[in-house]
């Protein structure tokens, strides 16, 4: 039995690379897969999904993946989107009569505006993030069972609890519809006492209500 709340940490350490993995699950119906990527680990994301998918089946899982890299890395500029930024400013002077030159840092500073090359993710680099994934779902799997392990100690003792006072419940069910009888009698008899009414007991009335409460608090299917 386990818990579909836990989390997991995984890190692994090299000397041009060093990763760390959090994960994180919840309650959910079905698997809800939730990475978090820098943007040039993106082209990993398939690869992580897959692996991820073999250990766990349901549950909103949210995966944190951090990295850093010692080793010199290759940026190339993402030219489309560069190119636009600038269009869209010469029209900007254009249309407004503004003057002024598009400033490099902001350039630089443009989402997406630098990119790593596509294969400048090394092999080692890709297997560190996959043995760090793993690393974190090991983690997680533990946490989960060791919470499932105390959600299933609880329910045991529950059920424990519950086969003490069984035979007392039992007991006691027995004389619930006579008891109610009696209530609803003496209820009708003190209102009948307080007016002038001479207005006698439905003895038949009063015993198909007694029968509709002691359907409705029928615990036989409960107990057995």
């Amino acid at each position: 039995m386990k818990s579909m709340t836990g989390f997991g940490r995984g890190a692994v350490s090299e000397e041009n690379f060093a990763v760390s993995v959090e994960i994180k699950t919840v309650n959910n119906r079905f698997l809800d897969l939730n990475l978090r990527l820098a943007s040039d680990l993106q082209s990993l994301e398939g690869n992580l999904k897959r692996l991820i998918q073999t250990r766990l089946s349901r549950g909103r899982v949210d995966v944190f993946i951090n990295s850093e890299r010692m080793s010199d890395v290759v940026y190339e500029l993402n030219r489309p989107l560069i190119a636009g930024y600038l269009s869209a400013l010469k029209q900007l002077q254009e249309e407004f009569g503004l003057v002024g030159e598009p400033d490099l840092n902001v350039i630089a500073r443009l989402p997406n505006s630098l990119q790593t090359k596509a294969d400048d993710l090394s092999e080692d680099f890709a297997d560190g993030i996959e043995e760090a994934v793993n690393l974190a779902l090991d983690e997680l799997e533990k946490m989960r069972e060791g919470e499932g392990e105390s959600l299933k100690n609880d329910l045991y003792h529950l059920l424990s609890e519950i086969e003490t006072h069984l035979p007392r419940i039992e007991a006691e069910s027995e004389t619930v519809a006579e008891e109610y009888f009696q209530r609803l009698t003496k209820r009708i008899d003190n209102l009948l006492s307080k007016s002038d009414s001479q207005i006698e007991i439905d003895q038949a009335r009063l015993a198909q209500e007694v029968a509709y409460l002691a359907d409705k608090s029928d615990i036989a299917e409960e107990i057995t």
